[in-house]
């Protein structure tokens, strides 16, 4: 569920108003379901970028006859007052296809929100997903999923890793942040006192080893079918969200288009060992950045990590991004960046939740190695 489902936790009425319908929500809702959360939420999906979820979703010849889209409220005037999204995503575990629901945009108007939580029920206690899971989950909807859900059992979601990219930059935005007068000038200064402090202190990423090439490119191509099979093969006892070349085409279809997203590769002879996926965004404090969205790797005996993550802050660098940071900590995958980023940024919320109502595989779920969590998951690298 989106992190800036913020105003929309259940809580009484204003004042008394009819009580609103549910029903399962269709295409021709969209157009009202975003002008009722463009009052409430930022970053939202257009109507037509969302019906690509589902019309372009590989899943979707398959799930079209049988997936809901989503619920709305309606009031008796036929006005939407409440609505989520509920777009599936495919898994593999054991062999098997599992299909997650992925909830956006929880939004409900301020005199229905006593009625917020039936659209929860929902989502929540949905039998066509073999589970439901959000790795954006922010302070406002954060009761909602302690109630229904569980912590994912990998990681510190409530901390991210970053190293700054551009220092003057990052030493505007936080001296701005702060309220500092004259931030601007006095970025200067402060950048130039936080590269001695970092060039006395900071790691720095390593390169690629010997005879692995790192290449930047902006899509997807055939060598990530190949790269995906031997990938499930490797971990088939993971929970793992399908990573071929369509499903990736289709999950990072926005920001790809958009020109925010880069694809990091990590290549033998030409056939890919490892990639990175990153993406550019705006800080809440207006400062942008470049953040790890998911890695992967099909080799055991080097780490490709680092000369990944060094490709990409160079990158950061070269387009005066602020930082680069991934989040989640204590993931051992993601060691090789984690022991080289100085800083940590910790989060007003734990960002990762999951629920099943399958007992056999919740009781799989439970389990840390079960798990290869990463911001693939979830809605949050959609947008």
């Amino acid at each position: 569920m989106s992190a800036e489902s913020t105003g929309t936790a259940a809580a009484a009425p204003t004042a008394f108003v009819e009580p609103p319908e549910l029903r399962p929500a269709t295409f021709d809702d969209f157009p009202a379901m975003h002008g009722l959360e463009s009052r409430f939420l930022t970053n939202i999906f257009s109507p037509e970028d969302r019906r690509a979820l589902f019309e372009e979703n590989p899943l979707w010849p398959r799930l079209k006859d049988r997936w809901t889209v989503g619920w709305v409220l309606e009031d008796p005037d036929g006005s939407i007052v409440g609505a989520v999204t509920n777009v599936p995503s495919p898994y593999v575990l054991h062999g098997e296809e599992k299909i997650c629901g992925n909830g956006l945009a929880w939004a409900v108007t301020e005199e229905h929100r006593g009625y917020a939580a039936l659209l929860m029920d929902e989502y929540f206690e949905q039998e066509q997903a073999d589970f439901v899971a959000s790795s954006n989950v922010g302070v406002g909807a954060t009761t909602i999923w302690q109630a229904y859900g569980t912590r994912v059992p990998l990681g510190d979601w409530g901390r991210a890793a970053y190293v700054v990219t551009n220092r003057r930059s990052f030493t505007r935005e936080v001296l701005a942040m702060k309220g500092i007068p004259l931030a601007g000038a006095l970025s200067v200064p402060a950048a130039a006192g936080l590269a001695v402090k970092e060039g006395a202190t900071a790691r720095k990423l390593a390169g690629p080893p010997e005879g692995v090439e790192i290449v930047e490119a902006r899509g997807f191509d055939d060598r990530f079918d190949a790269f995906w099979e031997e990938l499930r093969a490797k971990h088939a006892d993971m929970l793992l969200a399908v990573r071929d070349r369509a499903t990736l085409e289709w999950h990072y279809r926005i920001p790809l288009r958009a020109g925010r997203l880069w694809v990091y590769t990590a290549e033998r002879a030409g056939s890919i060992r490892a990639f990175c996926v990153v993406k550019e965004y705006t800080r809440p404090t207006g400062m942008r950045s470049m953040k790890i969205v998911d890695y992967q790797t099909v080799e055991d005996a080097v780490d490709l990590l680092p000369g990944l993550a060094r490709a990409a802050a160079e990158r950061s660098a070269d387009a005066r991004l602020g930082m680069l940071e991934h989040n989640g900590c204590d993931i051992p995958k993601m060691s090789g960046f984690d022991d080289v980023a100085p800083y940590r940024i910790t989060k007003a919320a734990w960002s990762f939740y999951y629920r099943t109502t399958d007992p056999d595989l919740a009781d799989t779920l439970a389990h840390p190695d079960a798990w290869d969590p990463s911001e693939y998951d979830g809605d949050t690298s959609f947008m």
